[in-house]
């Protein structure tokens, strides 16, 4: 199966388009809407020029208060606006010296259900945006792995694709763990391999919860408050 390619950046290693999926209504994702990626922090000029010609006019960052603080993202202020709603994951948002869960599909569960409202924010600023959209993390593997499995479900994305998304990360993010896991070891700190990983069995659990829950990602854009007509323009910007 295609997967989305990082985009051709020297200073972030995870950028992709969701653009290119193909829908259960034999429709595909569009380009140029939405762009799930890494940590912005180390983009040079040259980057910063390709995400503005690339038509980048938001970034959502979801880092914690003090991830976003220790490495601030490298964007033209000027020309792209930067919003930034923590989404808290205890592991990279809490540098992995906190209480790590116990796996990361229970994990993704926790943070649909306990940051609603950031979420909710999040997709109203995404789905209000006449640009392109780039939201982030860390690595780009968590936090915006949720929100990529909601929008390309809620564009009709089959699972086995939403899946292999969300999975690739761990490919494209390889070296970078290597170097956290080293770092944190260096540190003392034992991290579990579950951390740097992102197999599709993790995200294939909250993608059951959903669907458990709420029914489908729409029933769930419901639950944290959107309207039909919100969630339609939201839809509308993706497929």
């Amino acid at each position: 199966m295609n997967v989305s390619k990082p985009l051709p950046l020297a200073g972030a290693h995870n950028v992709r388009d969701l653009g290119g999926y193909p829908t259960e209504d034999g429709k595909t994702t569009k380009y140029k809407a939405f762009l799930r990626g890494d940590s912005l922090h180390g983009l040079t000029k040259e980057d910063e020029e390709y995400l503005d010609g690339y038509g980048v006019r938001l970034v959502i960052d979801v880092r914690g208060n003090n991830e976003a603080f220790l490495h601030p993202d490298h964007i033209d202020k000027k020309r792209i606006k930067r919003l930034h709603v923590p989404l808290l994951d205890h592991i990279q948002s809490e540098a992995m010296l906190g209480k790590l869960p116990d796996d990361m599909g229970g994990m993704y569960i926790g943070l649909v259900e306990n940051s609603k409202d950031g979420l909710k924010e999040i997709f109203a600023n995404m789905a209000g945006e006449e640009g392109v959209t780039l939201y982030h993390c860390t690595a780009g593997k968590d936090r915006t792995g949720i929100i990529t499995m909601l929008v390309l479900k809620l564009a009709g994305v089959a699972d086995d694709a939403v899946l292999a998304d969300y999975a690739v990360s761990e490919t494209y993010m390889k070296d970078m763990f290597e170097k956290q896991r080293r770092m944190v070891e260096k540190a003392g700190v034992n991290v579990p391999d579950y951390v740097f990983r992102s197999k599709p069995e993790y995200m294939q659990k909250l993608m059951e919860h959903i669907a458990g829950k709420y029914g489908a990602a729409e029933g769930y854009l419901e639950a944290i408050g959107f309207s039909g007509g919100e969630i339609g323009r939201l839809k509308g910007k993706i497929v």
